[in-house]
């Protein structure tokens, strides 16, 4: 119960004061996703601290990286193997604690102070730390209860590990509304994850688009009943129009959000009322309450409706900055206190956000600038094309070539002739300087810890390609 809930996370508190932990010192959290780990959490920001998420599935490979950037004062464990995580490494063991006896009435944080401390991979594979104040986190939460609305009555089923900021969201949000969480702590088994749906009567899911695919293709959703469920919500990448569509075909009354925004703004910044979404499923929406979305060209001067150009965003849901980096903060965020996302975009005459593709992914070849989610999109609309991903590979000749990677259906992979038949396909829609040079078809992508299709290791194992 929430009497339980904060009753444990005193005893965390007061534990770790025990322990020597003062207000604005890190302590960092390995642990499986359950209701301790909550109380835990709860717990590290009630004695004023700031909490640090580690990854328990990354087997220990970043978390030298996360220690020497954090430095946090306590690293709290929960299972054996956490543990065998730090038992070679002299530098974090002696931080290692388990929770202890309760201690003295903890600290209140104050709303700008620093209460989260999220580790996102960076371009150049170091872990950037997103670091997030209490008002970041309960600006973005009452906007959402707003947009949604959450409800005491409301059974939420959280499938994204909490050492993301989109579990750290849906956590709070729950909270703050009086709702029910369930966790489900495995994707490996869709099918498990459609069962508990079902059971537990929820009414509220959100994933990736990784996560809603998985239920379609290999969940069986579409084969079931689900009269409990109310809404789910996608973020964190495109979801296809088509299977958004099959999702409403076969729950019509479902209430289906789609939003946007990334770590840096506590991660929301649009939404998508599922009034909208038959019409724009393409789209990701209007700005949420309290929060502004511009769009700049490229001379720093807001674009007109329907131009393309960065989305950047303010408002009270703006990271406090990275981690002791003060010059990728200030990449990131500009003078007008304004994040640049790095995300490429338009708004509709009505005002509604599309997404066109990211900066850093953008394509030049042969003295044209190719967004690769606009081929994706022309790949992703053939039947038999299950999902796309277009990378840029150096060559001598035209600086990058487009190279397309796709999941295709067993039917299309015994074509012979297939590549040949998906080229033909890009070329109805788009020029023969800007179709894939090259096709490459597998079985599945290398994949972030998120479940998106790692674009870097796509186009490295693009150069190494007969």
């Amino acid at each position: 119960t929430y009497g339980e809930l904060h009753a444990r996370a005193q005893h965390y508190a007061a534990a770790l004061q025990d322990q020597g932990v003062v207000a604005g010192e890190r302590v960092g959290i390995v642990s499986r996703h359950n209701a301790e780990a909550v109380a835990l959490f709860w717990g590290i920001l009630s004695a004023g601290a700031i909490v640090v998420w580690m990854n328990d599935d990354a087997k220990g490979k970043d978390l030298p990286a996360v220690c020497a950037s954090a430095a946090p004062k306590r690293i709290v464990v929960q299972g054996e193997k956490q543990q065998r995580l730090f038992l070679h490494k002299d530098d974090m063991r002696d931080r290692v604690i388990d929770l202890a006896v309760l201690a003295p009435e903890p600290i209140t944080a104050s709303d700008d102070d620093p209460a989260v401390i999220v580790y996102t991979s960076g371009s150049s594979g170091q872990p950037k730390g997103d670091c997030l104040s209490h008002k970041n986190l309960y600006t973005v939460d009452r906007a959402v209860i707003q947009h949604m609305p959450i409800t005491e009555d409301d059974v939420y089923m959280m499938v994204v590990p909490l050492h993301y900021v989109h579990g750290v969201m849906q956590l709070t949000v729950h909270l703050l509304a009086g709702a029910t969480i369930h966790f489900h702590d495995s994707f490996l088994f869709p099918t498990q994850v459609v069962d508990a749906l079902v059971n537990l009567k929820c009414t509220g899911f959100s994933g990736v688009p990784f996560h809603f695919n998985a239920l379609i293709t290999r969940g069986s959703l579409l084969d079931r009943e689900l009269p409990d469920l109310r809404w789910v919500t996608v973020t964190g990448g495109k979801l296809s129009a088509d299977a958004i569509m099959t999702i409403l075909a076969r729950f019509p009354r479902l209430e289906f959000h789609i939003a946007y925004g990334q770590t840096e703004c506590a991660p929301r910044a649009t939404a998508l009322h599922p009034d909208r979404i038959r019409q724009k499923p393409d789209s990701v929406g209007s700005p949420i309450p309290g929060v502004t979305v511009e769009i700049l060209g490229d001379d720093g001067q807001h674009v007109e409706s329907g131009q393309q150009g960065e989305v950047v965003v303010s408002g009270d849901n703006i990271m406090l900055g990275y981690w002791k980096d003060p010059e990728a903060t200030g990449y990131a965020i500009d003078d007008q206190g304004r994040l640049r996302t790095g995300d490429i975009g338009y708004f509709d005459p009505d005002g509604d956000l599309f997404l066109v593709g990211r900066r850093s992914a953008m394509i030049k070849s042969a003295g044209e600038r190719i967004v690769p989610e606009e081929i994706e999109r022309v790949l992703d609309a053939h039947p038999d094309v299950i999902e796309s991903v277009v990378v840029g590979v150096a060559d001598p000749m035209l600086g990058q070539k487009v190279v397309a990677h796709v999941r295709v259906s067993n039917e299309l992979a015994k074509e012979e002739s297939l590549v040949t038949v998906l080229r033909t396909h890009c070329l109805h829609s788009i020029p023969l300087p800007r179709a894939p040079r090259e096709i490459y078809v597998c079985d599945d992508f290398p994949r972030k810890a998120n479940g998106k299709p790692d674009r870097v290791a796509l186009s490295k194992l693009s150069e190494v390609k007969p």
